[in-house]
């Protein structure tokens, strides 16, 4: 949502298991949800859940409902074992970070759904909808998740990082091929999101209540133990932009390659400008179609004309990642 899939493409804008219909596949080690590793390395870390080596096929087929074009060719990947946090980063989480470091968070921030006369003013702390300290931290820009993983790693002698394009769409899935890691289609029992025609809006509907963000772990967990993998808010991965997967790594690391962006059709308004100027961005938001929210989608940030520095949307949070020894 609220990023630039709609702009370039121009778009009509946790007791029960529930992924009897997904499809698995070998993914290494196949211990459910329920008995995954979880740890915490300090009190105010986040948890994470170790994420078990294995192969898959990063993109969507060319038959999948919703799917976009730089979602292909899929391609094979091995992704070594690591481990994700188990929920996006919260406002408690954050505002811990910001109290030790007296981090200068910038205000301003889009889609903040505040009154137009407002928006310049609006923060993680400023929103048009109701947070509590269980919400996802959203407004946060490229340079705050960085400065965040790097406290963590001061904090704990452990290296944090943002996960991976490959890796999270390997941990987003779980070990399944289906778009969704509960099936073929999108349920708001499953996932927060938006309407069914166009992003740009919250819908409550079932289990999701709500219009904005909802607290992390209101829905049900993945196969790996991870939540909100899918709407609530999109995450930073560490990749910068590519149109597609050729001759990106298979190996699971990141694609950090910088080179002038060459390109037509709807990528052609990016021309000029360079493909670390931008960064990927997974999971779709709570006011995205449910196309935006499959395992598959991707999209970018920054919005057209502004720096990557310090672009931030109250539709993108923070999720980490802990390499493993």
């Amino acid at each position: 949502m609220f990023i630039n899939r709609q702009v370039y493409v121009a778009l009509a804008f946790m007791a029960v298991h529930p992924f009897a219909t997904g499809q698995t596949v070998h993914t290494g080690d196949p211990t459910p949800a329920r008995t995954a590793a979880v740890f915490q390395d300090c009190p105010e870390c986040p948890e994470l859940v170790v994420i078990p080596a294995g192969t898959f096929q990063i993109g969507s087929p060319a038959n999948e409902p919703g799917r976009f074009d730089e979602e292909g060719p899929q391609r094979e990947v091995k992704i070594k074992k690591f481990a994700a946090a188990k929920y996006i980063v919260t406002r408690l989480e954050w505002t811990t970070f910001v109290r030790s470091t007296e981090q200068n968070t910038d205000k301003g921030c889009d889609y903040s759904m505040l009154p137009k006369e407002h928006e310049a003013n609006a923060s993680w702390m400023n929103l048009g909808f109701e947070q509590d300290d269980t919400h996802p931290v959203v407004c946060v820009s490229w340079s705050d998740a960085h400065d965040y993983v790097l406290w963590l790693g001061q904090k704990t002698g452990h290296k944090y990082r943002l996960l991976t394009e490959s890796e999270w769409e390997y941990a987003a899935r779980g070990g399944t091929t289906t778009p969704y890691p509960w099936g073929q289609t999108a349920s708001h029992e499953n996932a927060n999101y938006g309407g069914d025609d166009h992003a740009g809006y919250g819908v409550a509907a079932g289990r999701d209540k709500w219009v904005g963000t909802s607290p992390v772990g209101s829905f049900p967990p993945n196969q790996f133990g991870l939540y909100d993998m899918h709407g609530n808010v999109m995450q930073w991965v560490e990749d910068c932009f590519s149109k597609d997967y050729l001759g990106l790594p298979t190996d699971g690391s990141a694609f950090v390659v910088s080179a002038p962006i060459r390109a037509t059709g709807e990528f052609a308004a990016m021309n000029g400008t360079n493909s670390c100027a931008y960064r990927m961005l997974r999971g779709g938001d709570w006011g995205d179609t449910p196309a935006m929210i499959r395992s598959a989608s991707r999209n970018w940030a920054p919005s057209p004309g502004q720096l990557l520095q310090t672009y931030k949307s109250s539709g993108l949070g923070i999720r980490v990642a802990r390499d493993l020894d």
